[in-house]
């Protein structure tokens, strides 16, 4: 359970860094502004988070 609850974090942390390093580059790119960017970033977290919660009640169990 514990090494669940690590790996969640680690990915959770990955996915926003990756987001706010892209959203960066985007933005000091002239590609989006930054209340596009938000709401692009928004939408990724949300998505992630049901991602890792199908993860970890669909396969997870499977590993044990």
């Amino acid at each position: 359970m514990m090494k669940a609850i690590i790996t969640q974090k680690l990915i959770g942390m990955l996915i926003r860094h990756g987001m706010t390093v892209l959203g960066g580059y985007m933005v000091a790119g002239g590609y989006a502004d930054e209340e596009i960017w938000q709401a692009i970033t928004g939408g990724a977290v949300a998505a992630g988070g049901v991602a890792l919660s199908f993860g970890e009640k669909a396969l997870y169990p499977r590993f044990q």
